[in-house]
């Protein structure tokens, strides 16, 4: 991983927990390693490579989830796997999952520095593209700000309503950006109820709002 990147190691306290995760010192340098037909293939960004204010809030909220312990979690565009490692932590069965093969080498190193055996156990890593049909379903779906893109607005609809089990939730960490609303927006119309909890984060000197969305599919029991 060092040999490839400028790999900054932090410790963050996530409420009462402490993590040491890893992530690119200055990801922005990453930008120039994109060829112009990846980028017209795919629009592909290195936005795996820091560790955004949302997905912080998500694994406090996840840690504080007693209702986690023992259920099946998929972590979607997981990026550095801070939420999907505090799952693990939190006593699920965690399958985290991302479209880019660097994010999953960094999330394979920071599950590797925070999980003890028993929590690895129960973490798996692996690549995923969430505009392809599910295999599996799942008790929850988490999402730390991966609704940044109107193009991914249907596929993740899609890939919702057919990976979740009857009874199932999707929660997201959405930092109140307008593109957010839009997508929230549509959550009646694609068959699911919805809970906003407005959280307000302070962090490297700045002052935020990351809301932690709730799906429920009003259609399955």
């Amino acid at each position: 991983m060092r040999s490839r990147f400028d790999v900054m190691v932090e410790d963050v306290p996530v409420g009462a927990h402490q993590f040491r995760i890893a992530s690119v010192r200055r990801p922005e340098k990453l930008l120039d390693a994109i060829t112009a037909e990846e980028f017209l293939r795919d629009e592909r960004l290195p936005y795996w490579a820091e560790l955004w204010t949302s997905a912080i809030v998500l694994a406090e909220k996840i840690l504080g989830d007693t209702a986690v312990r023992g259920k099946g979690v998929l972590e979607l565009g997981c990026g550095l796997g801070l939420a999907g490692i505090a799952a693990a932590r939190a006593g699920a069965d965690v399958t985290m999952t991302d479209y880019d093969q660097d994010a999953l080498l960094f999330a394979r190193w920071n599950a590797a520095v925070n999980l003890d055996s028993v929590a690895a156990g129960h973490a798996q890593i692996l690549p995923l593209d969430w505009r392809e049909p599910a295999v599996i379903r799942y008790d929850i779906i988490l999402g730390a700000d991966i609704v940044y893109e109107r193009r991914h607005f249907a596929p993740l609809w899609q890939f919702f309503s057919a990976s979740l089990k009857p009874g199932g939730r999707v929660v997201l960490g959405e930092p109140a950006r307008q593109i957010g609303d839009d997508f929230l927006e549509q959550a009646h119309e694609q068959g699911f109820s919805l809970s906003v909890e407005p959280v307000q984060v302070h962090r490297r000197g700045r002052a935020s709002t990351v809301r932690v969305v709730t799906l429920r599919p009003e259609l399955l029991s």
